[in-house]
């Protein structure tokens, strides 16, 4: 087999390969809503923990609960997480937020939020360096209270 064949079995072979992932149709794959993710339960019942990982998930949550979110912040060099919106404050409300820099690891930003009543809200967060008007960074988590 000689260098032209075998680059055009390559390459035929490449696009047999897309064709099949694309469901044949040569279009893109359909996209698939993100999952309710199921967050971390701690020793104590009345709250629940998530971090960055969750951002542009859903996470369901118990009426009367409390979500925690803790995101790395780097306060020291400017950079500051801010609370951009809450889509329905009747569904979640904040209830505060801490800054903690610990010696041997990196500054956490943690919120802390109570679950009023069912329904279905969305907290979004902006890092913001204090010098530019854009964000850095951006966290966003929808709530399905229960």
């Amino acid at each position: 087999m000689n260098i032209t064949k075998a680059a055009a079995a390559i390459i035929l072979g490449i696009i047999l390969a897309v064709s099949i992932s694309c469901g044949g149709k040569g279009a893109l794959p359909t996209p698939q809503p993100k999952p309710t993710l199921t967050p971390t339960i701690t020793a104590d019942p009345n709250h629940v923990n998530i971090d960055a990982s969750y951002n542009g998930n859903q996470v369901a949550l118990a009426e009367g609960k409390q979500l925690i979110l803790t995101l790395n912040a780097n306060g020291p060099t400017g950079y500051t997480w801010n609370l951009s919106a809450i889509s329905d404050a009747n569904i979640i409300r904040k209830v505060r937020n801490t800054y903690e820099a610990p010696v041997d690891s990196l500054p956490v930003s943690t919120w802390y939020f109570e679950a009023l009543a069912a329904g279905t809200a969305t907290i979004s967060m902006r890092e913001f360096k204090a010098s530019e008007p854009e964000p850095v960074n951006t966290f966003e988590i929808t709530v399905i209270v229960e």
